[in-house]
C-alpha cells in the first residue's frame, strides 16, 4: 500500500555524503522528488513548473499529500512529460489535468500515437483500476475506465527540442527508445539533472546492483539509447523506479546499466546456444528477474511477456 508520509528526509551517511535517495524529498531548488518508491516522479521548478512522469492512479492519495505540502500555485504548474505510454506511467494523467488546469502533456509522437488506440487505453485503465483495488485506494483514485480520454498527448515534442521555463531551467528532450517505442529522456543543463525513463535499468538492494534490463521493443535500440544516456554530463540520476543516484554514483550507474546489459545479451545467447529453446530461456530470466523489479503490480506472467519479447529481440537481433 502506498505509505502516507509526503516527504523523507534526506539520508546521509557518517561522512555526511548523500546516498541513494530511495523516499520523495527536496532535491534542490529545481528538483522535487515525488511519488513513491516504486513510481518517482518529480516537479521541476523555473516560472513555470513542469511534472516528469504519469505514474499509476493509486500514487494520486500521495501525491496530493506531497503537492499541498508545497508553495505550488496550480496554475504555475503547466506541463507534465510523459516518459512513455505504459500503464505504470500513465496512470495518473486525469489527476494532474484536475489537479493543474490548463496543464499540457509532453510526449513523443509515437506515444501520441499509441495513446490514441482505443485498445492500449483500455488497457492502460484496466491495469490502473485494477491496481488500485488491490492496494485498497479504490475509493480514494481517478477511476480511469472512466476516463481514458485523459489518457493522451497533448502535445509532441521532438528529438533535441528545449523548453524554457524560466530562471534558467531549461529542459531539454531526447528520444531513447528501446523499452517501449516511445520513451523519451528529459535533461536539465542547469544542474546536470538526467531523467532517463524506463531505458535506465533501475537499482535493487544496492545502489550497484543493476536490474536486468527491460528492452521488450528492441534490444539493439536499447543498447544505442544506453550509449547515448551514457554521453550526457549528469550529477542527478532521476530513475522511474526506485529513486534518485547523485554526484559520482549517477555517473558510475549509467556505466554500469551499460556494462550489465550487454552481460546479459551475452548470458541469454550462451542459454539460447544451449537449449534452442526461446521459451525455456525466456522463464529461466523471468524467474531470475522478478525478485529484482520490486514492483508488486509486475506479475510472473507479465513478467514473461515481458521477458519473452527481449529474449526473442536478442536472439533474432
Amino acid at each position: 500500500m502506498v505509505k502516507s508520509s509526503a516527504f523523507a528526509s534526506m539520508p546521509v551517511d557518517k561522512g555526511g555524503m548523500i546516498l541513494w535517495l530511495k523516499q520523495p524529498t527536496k532535491i534542490n531548488e529545481t528538483i522535487e522528488f515525488l511519488g513513491t518508491h516504486e513510481l518517482c516522479l518529480y516537479l521541476v521548478r523555473g516560472d513555470d513548473a513542469m511534472i516528469v512522469g504519469g505514474g499509476m492512479s493509486h500514487v494520486t492519495p500521495t501525491l496530493d499529500e506531497q503537492l499541498d505540502a508545497l508553495d505550488l500555485d496550480p496554475l504555475s504548474v503547466k506541463y507534465l512529460v510523459l516518459t512513455h505510454s505504459h500503464f505504470d506511467h500513465c496512470g495518473a494523467l486525469p489527476y494532474f489535468r484536475y489537479r493543474f488546469p490548463g496543464l499540457q502533456v509532453l510526449g513523443t509522437s509515437a506515444a501520441q500515437d499509441l495513446l490514441s488506440r482505443q485498445k492500449v487505453v483500455d488497457y492502460n485503465a484496466e491495469m490502473n483500476d485494477a491496481v488500485a483495488k488491490m492496494e485498497g485506494l479504490w475509493a480514494h483514485c481517478v477511476h480511469l475506465c472512466e476516463h481514458v480520454e485523459g489518457l493522451s498527448v497533448d502535445r509532441v515534442v521532438g528529438d533535441g527540442e528545449t523548453l524554457d521555463l524560466g530562471r534558467g531551467t531549461i529542459a531539454e528532450f531526447y528520444d531513447v527508445p528501446g523499452h517501449s517505442k516511445c520513451c523519451l529522456a528529459t535533461y536539465l543543463p542547469s544542474c546536470n539533472a538526467l531523467f532517463p525513463t524506463d531505458t535506465m535499468p533501475h537499482p535493487f538492494r544496492d545502489w550497484r546492483n543493476v536490474a536486468f534490463p527491460s528492452a521488450q521493443y528492441d534490444f539493439a535500440t536499447y543498447v544505442a539509447s544506453l550509449r547515448r544516456l551514457n554521453e550526457f554530463d549528469v550529477r542527478i540520476l532521476c530513475l522511474d523506479h526506485h529513486g534518485v543516484l547523485l554526484d559520482d554514483q549517477a555517473t558510475e550507474y549509467l556505466r554500469l546499466g551499460l556494462d550489465r546489459t550487454l552481460e546479459f545479451r551475452e548470458h541469454v545467447l550462451g542459454r539460447y546456444a544451449a537449449t534452442d529453446d526461446l521459451d525455456a530461456v525466456a522463464w529461466e530470466v523471468t524467474r531470475e528477474a522478478l525478485p529484482m523489479v520490486g514492483l508488486p503490480f509486475i506479475t510472473e506472467d507479465l513478467m514473461f511477456v515481458i521477458t519473452r519479447a527481449m529474449v526473442k529481440s536478442i536472439v533474432s537481433g
